[in-house]
């Protein structure tokens, strides 16, 4: 397991991902369901009545179920695992699901969180390897099959980049991701995309204050389709605003209802900017300014060589 704390990205920087991940996983813990998720669940099917102590969770599954899809998972024979990785495993939700799933033989997940790594080393979950290192850093000793990437994607660029520098950065993810894969392998990505609302200045969006959530900045779907191109083919996409928000709201309600802890842990202050943000962000993903993305890639055998 790598334990350097020196971490180099082009993206959000490290300071940036410890002011908001790195709050405390206890924190965390009052109001993200038991798998420690914090990406949209997929809602499908789930009544709208179900109370968030059940229907949070079934949600978060059905996601990491549905990216185990887009991935392969179910075409794996028995004994033939697929080996998977993680890009911006977070806490461990989909290390731990996989972990439990004899579709994937072992899954190595990357974190740029020195908290959320050592929550990770501490759990030795079986079959799984947290690494703290940034994708661009990541360099594997032999091929996966399957490359999963959930709410990571909006840290790879900065506010201040312009297109063509955003655009540079997500070509050189989506080749780091071609060539860590084997041949006919596949990668799912889900990721918050500007969808109504013109690019802004900001930090990741207009929907989140610098006081929350600093240094990072949302895709457009064109940015996205430009920089994969050369390197996958899109087999899946689909578009829910609508998984976020009810997403959002779940985890609103939980917070509120742990107010007092909420306060004990990070002060009254912070538990009423994180409300803010929760709200504010749900709000954001009603009104179309901003939505969820969901695409299954297959890698392509040689990288085209398309016009500039």
């Amino acid at each position: 397991m790598t334990t350097s704390t020196t971490i180099t990205t082009a993206g959000t920087p490290a300071d940036d991902i410890a002011f908001h991940y790195d709050l405390g996983n206890e924190f965390y813990a009052l109001w993200l369901d038991e798998t420690l998720a914090y990406t949209a669940g997929q809602w499908d099917g789930i009544p709208r009545e179900e109370p968030d102590t059940t229907a949070l969770l079934r949600a978060q599954r059905a996601k990491l179920d549905h990216h185990l899809d887009l991935v392969g998972a179910r075409d794996a024979r028995p004994g033939e695992g697929l080996r998977l990785l993680d890009v911006g495993c977070g806490w461990g939700a989909m290390l731990e699901h996989a972990s439990r799933d004899d579709r994937v033989a072992g899954a190595t997940g990357l974190t740029v969180s020195p908290a959320q790594y050592a929550f990770l080393a501490a759990r030795a979950l079986p079959g799984a390897e947290p690494r703290l290192e940034s994708w661009e850093d990541h360099r594997p000793e032999r091929p996966y099959d399957a490359i999963v990437g959930m709410g990571s994607f909006e840290h790879f660029a900065t506010a201040g980049m312009t297109r063509a520098e955003r655009l540079a950065v997500y070509a050189h993810y989506f080749a780091s991701c071609h060539g860590w894969l084997r041949p006919g392998g596949r990668m799912s990505l889900q990721t918050i995309a500007y969808d109504g609302a013109a690019d802004g200045a900001g930090p990741i969006g207009e929907f989140v204050g610098s006081d929350v959530f600093p240094g990072g900045r949302l895709p457009r779907l064109s940015e996205i389709a430009a920089a994969c191109d050369p390197h996958f083919s899109v087999v899946t996409l689909t578009a829910s605003a609508e998984d976020y928000a009810r997403t959002l709201a779940a985890w609103s309600a939980r917070l509120l209802r742990a107010r007092a802890e909420a306060e004990r842990l990070i002060g009254p202050e912070g538990y009423r900017r994180y409300r803010r943000y929760l709200r504010a962000s749900e709000v954001t993903f009603l009104r179309g300014a901003v939505t969820l993305y969901r695409i299954g890639l297959r890698r392509r055998d040689e990288p085209l060589r398309l016009p500039v």
